[in-house]
């Protein structure tokens, strides 16, 4: 017999993720720090997605392309020192209903 368990907690949190971090960092002064962080996938706005989801990345390829087309203009924008795109990108990334690619 098989289970199925259906959470609608974990899809509630999921509706409503919000990034924080990056919503709080994208105040400060952008300096080349926050573009080193942009630059990493695990480290970016991207990167907390997925640990506020509980995973790992393992490959780049896990992602949705318009995941990782949202991570590189997410550190283009950071590149730009252009905090209302970075917040733009922020509230983009926070509405996707997945960022991972087989699970569309």
């Amino acid at each position: 017999m098989v289970r199925v368990f259906y959470s609608q907690k974990t899809e509630h949190l999921l509706g409503e993720m919000r990034l924080t971090h990056w919503r709080q960092r994208v105040h400060e002064d952008l300096n080349a720090s926050h573009q080193d962080l942009s630059d990493n996938w695990k480290m970016c706005a991207i990167g907390e997605r997925i640990r506020l989801e509980g995973r790992d990345l393992i490959s780049i390829k896990d992602l949705a392309p318009e995941a990782i087309h949202l991570g590189y203009d997410f550190s283009i924008a950071m590149q730009e020192r252009d905090p209302q795109r970075a917040l733009e990108i922020i509230t983009k990334i926070e509405k996707l209903e997945t960022i991972w690619r087989n699970e569309q």
